[in-house]
């Protein structure tokens, strides 16, 4: 038996895999064992901010101040990173009232009391004006349009400030190639219609896809509204395999996020050097809602058609019922035509999950069609059977009956890849 490990649950659960398999490779990546102080880096970027002028030669007592945070789908150190950026903008004499703080939730839910709370602290929260974007509040402003010729409108908050900093994180992301730099604007604060219309138009686009920036049109337009949405600077966080903290860049919103992409690629790359029949890979460090299907994405891109995806998923958080409801009304309705379906709801900006967040719709989207292509087997302590099978999984307890279930349905002897930590990846192959 050759001996292997997985992270689940924030642990490393060592396993055995069957002595016919051949491994082609276990992407292990190196361990940055060594906490990172995040006050540190955050002052350090803002000293050295890339493309763009220092805060203190930006700001002055009249500026009116939007800071645009990212939610609770993103693992930063927001309320480090925040305390940091506010300490440096109060030197410069600007009133408290001035400074806006907006959570940047697209059409995500917005957070709760408790939760701004627990992320930002009592303090914080009671001296300064903390509000959730509402992609659907009816006092957005109009700030640009669409490739299509649709409106793009955004938070009012953000728009009559006089000076917007963004606070995002940087790793790969399935469609933008990676997050972090403009999308704290769009989609972080703007309208749902826009969001949609963007999304869906340009999710299965050629050029797009995890790690892809250049030829990316659903990147390149992300930056082009940012811009015309004058967001002035940003400080992104580059995140570690493990979702923590690598490093941080500020400045220019293109500029800046350009070079943490780079920053980025050193620390969360893998090399895989052909397709696999067979890949195992879990959700970690996701383990959110649709959050937790996202790894599927880079097994996808080193399996073989028809091969066979093992994901291992960890999910503490949020799977609505409707959410699963969708899975198994689109699987019944379109059973073998999954792929052409999803491709046929997105041309047509249609919603796959009526009433869902965007989010929802695009996980939906991505797994439905992923399952069109692969054969897929979930295991989940989280998860129970039947919600497993409805969303159309082939369902295991653990990863030894899910190596037992693949021999049914993955080439004898397969060729495998070991993905211990799925969710922030960038394969090259």
């Amino acid at each position: 038996m050759q001996k292997a490990f997985i992270f689940y649950q924030h642990q490393k659960i060592p396993f055995e895999i069957p002595p016919n398999w051949k491994l082609l490779t276990f992407a292990q990546f190196s361990d940055y064992s060594i906490r990172r102080n995040v006050r540190e880096l955050t002052k350090n970027a803002l000293r050295k901010p890339i493309h763009a002028k220092a805060l203190k030669d930006s700001l002055s007592p009249s500026d009116k101040v939007a800071i645009v945070v990212e939610d609770l789908t993103r693992a930063s150190p927001k309320k480090l990173i925040l305390e940091t950026l506010l300490e440096e903008v109060n030197a410069f004499n600007i009133p408290t009232e001035s400074i806006s703080v907006i959570i940047a939730l697209g059409t995500h839910r917005g957070m709760t009391a408790e939760e701004l709370e627990s992320t930002f602290g009592r303090e914080l929260i009671n001296r300064y004006e903390f509000l959730n974007h509402d992609c659907h509040a009816t006092d957005l402003m109009p700030v640009a349009r669409l490739k299509t010729g649709r409106e793009v409108k955004i938070n009012r908050k953000a728009y009559e400030a006089t000076f917007r900093i963004g606070i995002g994180s940087i790793f790969p992301h399935p469609m933008n190639g990676f997050g972090g730099g403009g999308k704290i604007i769009f989609p972080g604060v703007a309208d749902f219609d826009a969001i949609r219309e963007h999304h869906f138009k340009y999710t299965f686009h050629e050029g797009t896809g995890l790690g892809k920036i250049k030829g990316n049109v659903f990147y390149d337009e992300v930056c082009s509204i940012s811009r015309l949405a004058k967001l002035d600077f940003v400080i992104n966080s580059i995140l570690d395999q493990k979702d923590q903290v690598y490093d941080m860049v500020s400045g220019d919103p293109v500029s800046a996020h350009l070079a943490g992409i780079e920053k980025s690629k050193d620390i969360i790359s893998q090399r895989f050097f052909r397709k696999a029949d067979l890949t195992i890979i879990t959700s970690f460090p996701y383990t959110e809602g649709p959050q937790i299907v996202k790894p599927l994405i880079p097994a996808s891109m080193v399996t073989k058609d028809g091969g066979c995806i093992i994901l291992a998923a960890d999910c503490t958080g949020n799977l609505p019922d409707d959410f699963i409801d969708a899975f198994e009304r689109f699987q019944s309705k379109y059973g073998n035509n999954l792929l052409r379906a999803v491709l046929d709801h997105f041309e047509n900006n249609r919603l796959i999950m009526d009433g869902g967040a965007i989010d929802f719709n695009m996980a939906l989207g991505f797994t439905l069609a992923l399952q069109h292509r692969f054969k897929i087997i979930l295991v989940s302590k989280d998860i129970p059977r039947v919600t497993g099978e409805r969303m159309g999984f082939l369902y295991a307890d653990d990863l030894e009956h899910a190596f037992e279930l693949s021999e049914s349905i993955c080439s004898p002897n397969p060729e495998v890849h070991i993905i211990p930590s799925g969710g922030v990846i960038l394969p090259v192959i």
